[in-house]
């Protein structure tokens, strides 16, 4: 049966119970299905702009088909549907929003959230941020109510490892824990040594702090060395996502304060023209609140790259990120181990102000 509703008629189907009924090829603009109860329904290549669906309950077991339809401004606000086919619609202005009471007390989880993720990728290409955010809100539900370790998150992996999921960083952060954990232990083993990345190792890092900020500070010294080889990298959208982070971060209210102090220091930071001889880069000491020093990309790489005539007093230090005020430190204040407990003040440089003291016998 096809449904051809009179012009500027708006059929109202509302709260009624629709059991098996093929609206396939209907014609069903501006139609009021709220709070219907709807199982074993088809609704290929059909019209329905600007119909409603707001809390419409899709009941069956058997997948609610909406290929090639128009859904033009439809309102599927607040629906009860685990199951759904909308491959090839016209997706323009919908609205979709699920309602998942049904994960509570479920016998078949794996197979609801399954359906759910499936349902989700049906959506057309032209639809992206519609799949992304149902995609957040559906991971946000499971985290919420502490639900890990399922089957159903093999599958969420497989289809949600892509764009436009894998994107957002609530989604990588469910599906991918065990890597996260992975960077954040490399992190905390070289948080204050020298570090050489490879190429992939900057793309994860880069995404890894774009989506956790926090991790910034604490990690300062490996994230500074991350901003510095990525900007000498042969790789274009490695350096454009790089330097968009940094800029971030130092425009950022615990940071931007610095620059202002040392605008003379930093007078080419907001343009494209930098060259290694900047004094781009802050790094932070291994105590808190403690010193801050301001190098450029050459200064930091000749002195964790030192020769016998490299100059170790060529910084500038200032006495804390709170405080800028110059002082005077010694070498071995700044980079012997022996000067603050277990760390020096800034430990990456405390192997090769070594190794230079050894080259040029001034052990």
């Amino acid at each position: 049966m096809i449904f051809i509703k009179a012009s500027g008629e708006c059929v109202d189907f509302s709260k009624n119970i629709l059991d098996t009924v093929d609206f396939s090829q209907s014609q069903l603009g501006h139609s009021n299905f709220r709070e219907c109860q709807i199982r074993n329904s088809n609704f290929d290549n059909c019209y329905l702009y600007a119909s409603h669906f707001t809390r419409a309950e899709f009941l069956s077991a058997k997948e609610i088909s909406f290929i090639k339809s128009n859904l033009t401004a439809v309102m599927f606000d607040y629906v009860r549907m685990s199951t759904g086919n909308f491959k090839d619609c016209i997706t323009e202005q919908l609205e979709l929003t699920i309602d998942y009471s049904d994960i509570f007390w479920n016998e078949d989880l794996d197979g609801y959230i399954n359906n759910i993720i499936k349902m989700i990728d049906t959506l057309p290409d032209n639809a992206m941020i519609l799949k992304s955010v149902l995609a957040v809100k559906l991971v946000m539900q499971l985290k919420i109510l502490n639900i890990v370790n399922k089957n159903f998150i093999e599958n969420m992996k497989k289809i949600f490892s892509h764009c436009p999921y894998i994107k957002d960083p609530i989604i990588r952060s469910y599906i991918h824990s065990d890597e996260d954990n992975k960077f954040d232990d490399f992190m905390r083993q070289h948080r204050f040594s020298e570090v050489n990345f490879d190429t992939q190792q900057m793309i994860d890092f880069i995404n890894r702090f774009n989506t956790n900020k926090w991790l910034i500070d604490k990690n300062n010294n490996f994230f500074i060395q991350l901003i510095d080889q990525a900007l000498r990298s042969t790789d274009d959208m490695i350096k454009a996502n790089v330097w968009h982070l940094y800029k971030e971060w130092i425009r950022s209210d615990d940071v931007s304060p610095i620059f202002i102090e040392t605008e003379d220091n930093l007078r080419t930071f907001n343009t494209n023209e930098l060259t290694r001889n900047d004094n781009i880069f802050i790094l932070f000491s291994s105590v808190d609140d403690g010193p801050v020093m301001v190098v450029s990309s050459q200064r930091l790489h000749d002195m964790l790259n030192p020769t016998k005539d490299t100059n170790w007093n060529s910084t500038y230090i200032y006495k804390s990120r709170h405080e800028m005020l110059p002082v005077n430190l010694t070498q071995e204040t700044l980079f012997s181990s022996k000067s603050h407990g277990k760390y020096a003040l800034f430990p990456i440089f405390t192997a090769s102000w070594r190794a230079h003291r050894i080259m040029n016998k001034g052990v």
